[in-house]
């Protein structure tokens, strides 16, 4: 395959005009079932442990307001990013397939000189996306930060009113099912929305060392 074929190739499957998904646009992990598992209608909880609480950082983020205008906002920045780098990604994709049909007609040495102008743009582009990626990446760990700043004294409070021993993530740990009246989530949800309901930001800037 030449270079300018394998540069079509590259456009067509989306590598100059996609970038990858950002995990926060959804949630920070996925959140444990809070139901039984698929298949099951119901499920008979046992009494609850006395001293061990658990919560849902996803739950928490997904729940809250605070946390679905986090959500919101960086979906909207992700595709404020797609809509900037989506013109240079048709256009490449526009030349590179009008100079494969002129490939016959021009001197080798012109074809050459057009192909390698392409694939300079091409790389551009790429590192442009990649620019961009990494400043969602950082905007949306900054965010979180900050709703988990607010979070951690709610928590601290549940567990001491609720007389806590031990307190587990459902997300890391891996619990699939807890009696309700061992989960925290639902109570750190309320307090959170009464404490703070959105955040305001724009998309990090991280130093340009290229194109």
């Amino acid at each position: 395959m030449n270079g300018c074929h394998f540069l079509l190739a590259s456009i067509a499957a989306g590598h100059f005009t996609m970038l990858p998904s950002i995990g926060v646009a959804q949630t920070p992990r996925a959140a444990a079932p809070a139901a039984p598992p698929q298949g099951t209608t119901s499920v008979t909880a046992g009494p609850p442990i006395s001293g061990m609480c658990v919560f849902s950082e996803s739950g928490i983020v997904q729940g809250s307001r605070v946390g679905q205008a986090v959500v919101g906002r960086l979906r909207a920045l992700k595709q404020q990013v797609d809509a900037e780098l989506q013109p240079e990604a048709n256009s490449i994709a526009s030349d590179a397939k009008a100079l494969d049909s002129q490939r016959a007609s021009l001197a080798p040495a012109a074809f050459r000189a057009k192909q390698a102008n392409l694939q300079i743009r091409a790389a551009n582009l790429q590192k442009r996306a990649q620019r961009r990626s990494r400043e969602l990446q950082a905007t949306q760990q900054k965010q979180f930060q900050v709703i988990g700043a607010a979070v951690d004294p709610i928590l601290r409070r549940l567990y001491e009113q609720k007389q806590c021993s031990m307190l587990f993530d459902r997300d890391s740990a891996g619990v699939r099912a807890v009696n309700s009246a061992m989960d925290l989530t639902s109570q750190a949800v309320a307090a959170l929305d009464q404490k703070i309901q959105t955040l305001t930001f724009d998309r990090e800037t991280l130093p340009d060392t290229g194109p």
